[in-house]
């Protein structure tokens, strides 16, 4: 890839050493958005602001109030200059908007949404396991939510949870995700069936899904028919040693076991429909790339996911990927995919907001699928949905 420009230089010195926020830029959130929470916080990778730099570059910015851990004074400002949210790190700066977060995500909301569905920009993820039945010592779910906390959520109750996301009067989501936890053996069939309940009960939305390739869970034949938009089986961490020692339950699979499924799904499913995420900083640069062209390959799509470290896992004092680590990382990744006529994923541009990528096509325009998210910009002014916001460019209205 070429020299990266201003905003693509400050996503990657965000998601290497986090963002301040000034106090006038923080008054200006708080007043704007009626004091409602800036971040969904939920996943270790999910835990910042999402910004939307010039050029369509989206970042996850990790921010003190959840990443204490790592996030830098010295890092990137948040900041008004002429009343409008702008970034800026040394002599870099960029104008920003920032993803309102929905309704539904407020302080003390009552919805059905709230403990199996988040909102991420413009993708509801669907959540319908409490906790897992894997460890893996990156990730923040087996210690926020221990296992003696497992339980399945109700198919139904997880259908109306998703319906209350997509029809958000702030922020509607505008694809589904359907993610969580790994299910115990005897909640497979649960699972299937959730599946293609989702599916079927919302044919006009984009859904992917997320998932360990564990025996029978995933029948792609039958969810190809039923209209499957993508399929995410993520390895993670490729190095056989450090997968030991961080996913016990994943070295014990097989790497193989993933890459097989991985080549099989997307001899099914087509070209471009199957990614797999790789945690950037958990494993030599050299192992990571071999796991970009182990991936790309196989026909599946790489998405490079730099790691972050959640303050409630046993990885909560190990340093994130320094900037110079990332950019070697993705230039690296850029030639291998390149090599297999792919990209890196995703190619949603709101999606691409935690991973080391920029959603542009082969001929480098980034293209939206659905509707822009609801964006807070500039000034301010008051709304009847009870949103206090400033100009929210390409606010959507589902019809």
């Amino acid at each position: 890839m070429g020299s990266l420009t201003v905003p693509q230089q400050l996503k990657l010195r965000m998601l290497a050493q986090g963002m301040t926020i000034t106090d006038r830029a923080r008054s200006w959130l708080t007043e704007a958005t009626n004091g409602r929470r800036l971040s969904s916080a939920d996943y270790a990778s999910t835990s910042g602001l999402i910004l939307k730099l010039d050029d369509d570059v989206w970042v996850n910015a990790p921010v003190a109030d959840h990443n204490s851990n790592f996030v830098a004074d010295d890092g990137a400002v948040l900041d008004l200059r002429d009343g409008a949210p702008s970034v800026r790190f040394g002599s870099l700066e960029s104008p920003a908007a920032y993803a309102l977060q929905p309704a539904f995500h407020s302080k003390g909301a009552t919805s059905p949404a709230l403990d199996v569905v988040v909102t991420h920009g413009d993708r509801a993820r669907l959540s319908p396991l409490q906790s897992c039945s894997m460890t893996c010592t990156f990730c923040n779910i087996p210690y926020d939510m221990p296992i003696s906390a497992y339980r399945l959520e109700p198919i139904e109750h997880c259908l109306e949870a998703l319906r209350v996301a997509l029809e958000d009067p702030i922020q509607p989501a505008w694809h589904i995700l359907i993610s969580g936890g790994t299910p115990k053996p005897k909640d497979i069939g649960n699972h299937q069936e959730l599946y293609l309940r989702v599916l079927k009960t919302f044919p006009e939305v984009p859904v992917d899904i997320m998932m360990v390739p564990i025996p029978g869970i995933l029948d792609l034949p039958a969810l190809g028919a039923a209209g499957l938009n993508e399929l995410s089986i993520n390895l993670e961490v490729y190095d056989r040693r450090c997968q030991q020692a961080v996913a016990r339950q994943k070295y014990n699979r097989g790497r193989d076991s993933y890459l097989d499924f991985i080549e099989s799904a997307a001899e099914q499913l087509g070209p471009g429909r199957v990614r797999s995420m790789l945690l950037v900083g958990l494993e030599p640069t050299e192992s990571t790339l071999e796991g970009v062209e182990a991936i790309a390959r196989r026909g599946g799509v790489p998405v490079l996911s730099p790691f972050r470290p959640d303050p409630v896992t046993p990885l909560a004092r190990m340093r994130p990927p320094s900037y110079e680590e990332l950019l070697d990382v993705l230039t690296r990744s850029e030639e291998i995919v390149a090599k297999h006529g792919t990209l890196l994923g995703p190619t949603c541009p709101p999606c691409s907001h935690n991973t080391l990528s920029f959603a542009g096509g082969k001929d480098g325009h980034v293209r939206y699928i659905h509707e822009h998210p609801a964006m807070l910009e500039t000034g301010v002014s008051h709304h009847a949905s009870g949103l206090t916001a400033a100009s929210t460019a390409d606010e959507p209205a589902r019809s």
